[in-house]
Formats: structure tokens, C-alpha cells, sequence
């Protein structure tokens, strides 16, 4: 009687609680971590163990960067257990618990750390408060990456408050699975890098790059600015969050013109020879008793396929297009994946928008041949370019390449391809109109790469008005798409700007130049040769050369350093606080290789003979990598960990002594 009254009194004593533990970690297509998991403490309180609750909030206020009202207000609940702050970095939680404050202790539990921030938001998205994803890939392979939840027994009191001791584990939780991505985080960075500076420069209202591979559909880079930094997600706008890529339309305008030359080869597929008169730069089309007028942006009088696709006729376009019957175009666009889903392995995605046959009306066919009552979305343009890139074939893009959970292989990606529609000799004779475009008299010779043959096209959309009336004046979505090289193609890539201002807005002037710099970054990055039958020079001069010698900035200001680097066409990278150039990298007269960013540690102006410095911002870095910069700056480090800096104390910014003590935290590769 005793012993069972003893069990049944032990077990009232004691309630189950969930635990989750390790959250996988998103890497890119190399291996980095894109998205991972660090520990973290939660302050916590029992009320009526805190003695002097008065002195404890003035303390815990300041330490957690919280009003002292609201600290107060936990530390005189009536609750036998309250959450102060959850996520609190680790050397802040070990400062508070070294005060031995009765009643006050910590948990352990993870936060998620973005390494890339606003660079990689829309592929990782972003997880909340208790680790559920939110949006992106945390969102999509939730039940992948969470794990399983373990159970654990703990004491509580008569009111059922927990008693922190004498728990015991249930059932033990299970580390959740690891999504290996295709981004390539190199490209990934310098893509919006180059979109970045162009929309800031042109005032444009936003833009994106998106970098597939032809012939597997596997996405090296997707990126949109303006981004948000998903380590912080609940300052951003839904705006800013919203991957454009995926769930954006837009009437693509010239870059959908080779489709339409496409259905005409088909019919005509002995056309080569042909003329069309594209008329002084303005030609009225009679349909019926319904007129058109289409403009052209140049006189160009008679063209060949080639130069209608080179100079971008939208009069050639149309004569071209009223020579087919509807069906024929509706055919071949449908042919080339417009109008449907591509099938990424993302959420969000739009299928587009090309209106049934019965619902043209009598001018579609001098609308609809040059991108105009058309709508696609970026991804599913770059997947019709791959088709012609890749000879044939629609591919499925994806993100994902695999997923692991305990070594174990539980999901790899398998190539879907399916029939497209240009093969052959109207493949080859596409390639050559892309090609065209790239001459020197050509609409994209500011996208051509030197020394690579390259096959892409311009677009300069006009934007609808707000109030459905026609097209605004002045509001378009300047574009260039290509492939290179052209005869065996490594990538394809799209470049929109959406609303730029000023008049600089055409497609081969905005959009073009990323492509090229882009392009030229690639071609080095992976290895591949020059064309031995082709030296086409590239637009922009200096700015397509392999190397820079590096200048000396050092004790030059940070507004003379920029301007010097400017002028050897170099990029770089700023550290640190101030207006003078403490320290550089490369060394003066050292060769800085293409695509490489000189690095820029900015400091006081008399900060080499001042006691004051300035707390760097060294996370991302590896441990070798924290040391040297924060030597640069006179500081000493205490390192945890090992791998790359995920967290720092202080923070960015912060005036310190020179020879000063910072803590920093590193993480390895598991995130865990």
C-alpha cells in the first residue's frame, strides 16, 4: 500500500515535455553553408527566487538590451517560470549566470545563422522563433530538416511548475536532415554584387539574375535586389521577402521574338534568303477594319532573319509572324513551356500567361509575335533559352540536389528532360540570329564576352498603366538573356531590371553589361577556353581584361582609394569604421585576377598613433582569417569553436581600447 501510494505520488511529481534538437544545415552546391543551426541560451527565471528583483532588472535590462519595465514585470510574476529572452548569444548568457542571480539560469537552445544574409534570402528563406520554416527552402523541406522530437520527463510541484532537476530523458530527438542546394555561393555573390550596383545606379525599382545550367536545369544562381537579411526577417517588407524569380510575370518584350522566328522556320524551313522590308521605323498594319501602328526604334529598311533578330525589329517580327496563321505561334510558344509551370522543386511558382486562341483579338498577332499580351516568369525563360541552348530539350530547373539525414541519402535529384521544339538545322540557324546579336552593330554587344562566342537577346518591355489603360510612358523592364558559348553552352543566364530611371532604360545598356561582367567571372571560374575561331571584342574595353595591377591606397581616404580602384576597373570589399585606408589587399603592384575583390580596412585618420579602434565585423570568417583582420585593427580575440565566426562581442562597430580582448564564436560545418 505504502510503495504504490509512493509510485502515484512520484508520477504526480512528474509531467513530459517535447525537445527538439539539431536542425539541418542548407549547403551549396561546393559544400558551404548557406543556412545552420547555432546554440544559443534562453534567460530564464523562477520569480520568487529573486531576492532583490530591483537591482536584478537594472541589470538584466541593460545586459539584454530590454526595457527595464518589462524585465521587472517577469521578475514579480506570479508564474513559477518565465521566459525573459530567448536566443541570447553565449559569452552575453555567460556574463549574466556568472552574476549567480537567484532564481535566474538559462536553456539551451539553437538559433538559425545565415552566413550570406540578403545574398542567399530567397533560396534558404528563413525560420522563426521555434525553428519552423517560414519561407524558401526552410519552409518547403520542413519535415526534412526539423528532426523528430524527443520526450523528456521532469519534477514539477504541486502547481505543476517545473522543478529544474531529477529529469530524465524519454526518448531521445533526432537531428533533422541536411539540403545540399545547386547554388554555387560564388556566383551567387558576384551576381548580386552586379545587380546590386545597377539597380542603385539606375534607380530602378528592382531586379534579378537567375544562372542555370542548359542541360541539367540545375539553378547556380538565383537572386533579386532589393533582398532582406533573413537573420532578421521581421524588419523586411512581404515585398522584399517575395522571390520574383518564381512568382513574378512580365511581358518579356524582345527577348521573345526567337520563339516566334522559331514557328516561322518551322513552316518555312528554306527561308534563308529572304527580305522583309521593315519599313522607316513606323508601319501601319491593316486587320480588317481594325490598324495597328508598330514602331521599330531605327529606319532599317530591308532585313534578313538574322539582322531582324540583330537589330531587333519589331516591324520584321510582326510581317513575319502575320505570314503564319494563330495556331502556329500558339503551338510553338506552348512548344517551349510557356503558359505552364516548370515544375521547380520551390513553392510559390505562376504559370504564366499566353490567352487561349479563342481569346485573341483581331491585333494579337501584331502584339503577341515581339512580347506584348504575353506574360512569363523568369525561370520560365530561362528555361525556353536552355531548350535552344541545350538542342532540344525542355529541362526541369531545380534547387535541389540532395538531401541527407544520418549519412544517409534520402532524396537526390534525378535530370528531367522532356522533347522541346528546335532541333537541327532550325536550332543551329537560331544560335546564329543569338549570335548576331552580340556584333558590334548588334543590340547586345555591351553583353558580348571577349574571346567567347555568345548567344543572347535584348528586351526593352514597356510596363502596363496602373489603371489598365494602355502602356505607361516611361516604365519598362530592360532585359538581356543569353547562353555561353554558344556552341557548347556552360550556362544560361537572365538579367531583368524592372523601372529604371533616367534614359538610360534599353536591355542591351542596363542588363547587358551584368551579363558581360557575369559571363567573363564564370568563364574563368570554371576553366573554360577561349573560342580558337572567334576574337569578337567585348564593349567596355578595359573592363573585359583577365587582371588588374593593384594601386596603393594606404593612408589615402576611403573617397580617394575608391576613386583609384575605380580607375584600374577593380572591386573591393570594405572592413571596418572610418575614412582612411589603414591597411590593403593585395599588397601595391601585386596582379588582382578578374573577379577577385580587393579588400579595404578602413580606419581614423590618426587611428596608427591613437589608443581608439574599432570593432570589425568578422563573421563568415575562418578562424585564421578573424585573427589577421582583427590584428589589423590592434585587437586580441578569444575564440570558441572552430569552422567560421557566426557570432561577436561586441558588435560591429563599437569604439574599443587599442589591445582590447573581443570574443568570437565559430562554428563547424555541421552547424550543430
Amino acid at each position: 500500500m505504502h510503495s504504490s501510494l509512493k509510485n502515484r505520488a512520484e508520477k504526480g511529481q512528474m509531467s513530459t515535455v517535447k525537445k527538439q534538437i539539431g536542425r539541418g544545415a542548407i549547403y551549396d552546391r561546393s559544400g558551404r553553408q548557406l543556412a545552420m543551426s547555432i546554440k544559443t541560451e534562453t534567460i530564464c527565471v523562477t520569480p520568487r527566487n529573486v531576492k532583490n528583483k530591483d537591482q536584478a532588472a537594472d541589470f538584466l535590462s541593460k545586459k539584454l538590451g530590454l526595457s527595464r519595465q518589462y524585465v521587472l514585470s517577469k521578475l514579480k510574476s506570479r508564474s513559477g517560470f518565465e521566459y525573459i529572452k530567448r536566443k541570447v548569444p553565449a559569452v552575453i548568457a555567460d556574463e549574466i549566470l556568472d552574476k549567480k542571480i537567484p532564481g535566474v539560469f538559462s536553456q539551451s537552445e539553437e538559433k538559425r545563422y545565415y552566413p550570406y544574409g540578403e545574398i542567399t534570402a530567397h533560396i534558404t528563406g528563413f525560420a522563426g522563433t521555434d525553428n519552423k520554416g517560414l519561407e524558401g527552402i526552410e519552409m518547403a523541406y520542413e519535415k526534412y530538416m526539423r528532426g523528430k522530437l524527443g520526450r523528456e520527463e521532469i519534477r514539477v510541484d504541486a502547481k505543476r511548475r517545473p522543478i529544474l532537476i531529477g529529469s530524465r530523458k524519454i526518448k531521445k530527438g533526432e537531428r533533422g536532415a541536411d539540403v545540399t542546394t545547386t547554388i554555387d555561393g560564388n556566383i551567387q555573390y558576384a551576381a548580386y554584387r552586379e545587380l546590386e550596383a545597377t539597380v542603385k545606379k539606375s534607380r530602378a525599382k528592382s531586379g534579378s539574375v537567375i544562372v542555370m545550367n542548359p542541360e541539367t536545369g540545375a539553378i547556380y544562381a538565383a537572386v533579386n535586389y532589393p533582398s532582406y537579411d533573413p537573420n532578421t526577417p521581421s524588419t523586411a517588407s512581404a515585398d522584399k521577402k517575395r522571390n520574383r524569380i518564381i512568382t513574378d510575370m512580365y511581358e518579356p518584350g524582345s527577348t521573345f521574338k526567337i520563339f516566334t522566328m522559331s514557328a516561322y522556320l518551322k513552316k518555312f524551313p528554306n527561308s534563308d534568303d529572304e527580305i522583309t522590308y521593315c519599313g522607316m521605323g513606323k508601319e501601319v498594319f491593316q486587320i480588317g477594319k481594325y490598324q495597328r501602328t508598330v514602331h521599330d526604334h531605327e529606319k532599317h529598311g530591308n532585313l534578313t532573319h538574322n539582322e531582324i533578330i540583330k537589330v531587333s525589329s519589331n516591324i520584321g517580327t510582326v510581317k513575319l509572324a502575320m505570314k503564319l496563321k494563330p495556331e502556329d505561334l500558339y503551338k510553338e510558344y506552348l512548344a517551349y513551356g510557356f503558359n505552364s509551370k516548370t515544375g521547380i522543386d520551390m513553392p510559390g511558382e505562376v504559370p504564366g500567361l499566353i490567352r487561349d486562341l479563342s481569346k485573341w483579338d483581331k491585333v494579337s498577332m501584331t502584339s503577341v509575335p515581339y512580347g506584348q499580351e504575353v506574360a512569363v516568369s523568369s525561370l520560365q525563360l530561362a528555361r525556353a533559352y536552355a531548350a535552344i541552348a541545350n538542342g532540344g530539350k525542355l529541362v526541369t530547373p531545380y534547387l535541389i540536389e540532395k538531401i541527407v539525414k544520418n549519412g544517409r541519402t534520402v532524396y537526390r535529384h534525378k535530370v528531367k528532360k522532356q522533347d522541346g521544339p528546335a532541333t537541327g538545322k532550325r536550332r543551329e540557324k537560331l544560335v546564329a540570329m543569338l549570335e548576331a546579336v552580340m556584333e558590334k552593330d548588334g543590340s547586345g554587344k555591351k553583353a558580348a564576352v571577349a574571346g567567347y562566342r555568345v548567344a543572347g537577346k535584348t528586351g526593352t518591355a514597356q510596363k502596363h498603366r496602373t489603371d489598365g489603360k494602355g502602356y505607361a510612358a516611361n516604365k519598362y523592364v530592360a532585359s538581356f538573356i543569353g547562353f555561353m558559348p554558344a556552341d557548347k553552352p556552360e550556362t544560361v543566364t537572365l538579367v531583368t531590371i524592372d523601372e529604371p530611371e533616367g534614359y538610360v532604360y534599353f536591355g542591351g545598356d542596363l542588363a547587358g553589361p551584368i551579363f558581360r561582367n557575369l559571363n567573363t567571372m564564370m568563364a574563368s571560374y570554371f576553366k573554360v577556353l577561349p573560342s580558337e575561331t572567334f576574337t569578337a571584342d567585348a564593349e567596355g574595353g578595359d573592363a573585359a581584361r583577365e587582371t588588374a595591377k593593384m594601386p596603393s591606397i594606404k593612408k589615402k581616404t576611403f573617397a580617394e582609394a575608391k576613386n583609384l580602384l575605380s580607375a584600374e576597373k577593380i572591386k573591393y570589399q570594405s572592413h571596418g569604421f572610418g575614412k582612411m585606408v589603414i591597411a590593403q589587399e593585395p599588397a601595391p603592384g601585386e596582379t588582382l585576377g578578374f573577379g577577385k575583390y580587393a579588400q579595404v580596412f578602413l580606419g581614423d585618420e590618426a587611428q596608427a598613433d591613437n589608443e581608439k579602434t574599432y570593432m570589425p565585423n568578422v563573421k563568415g570568417m575562418t578562424v585564421r582569417r578573424a585573427m589577421e583582420v582583427l590584428r589589423l585593427y590592434g585587437l586580441k580575440a578569444k575564440c570558441t569553436g572552430s569552422g567560421f565566426a557566426v557570432s561577436q562581442e561586441p558588435r560591429p562597430g563599437v569604439a574599443l581600447k587599442k589591445g582590447a580582448i573581443c570574443t568570437v564564436n565559430f562554428m563547424m560545418k555541421d552547424g550543430v
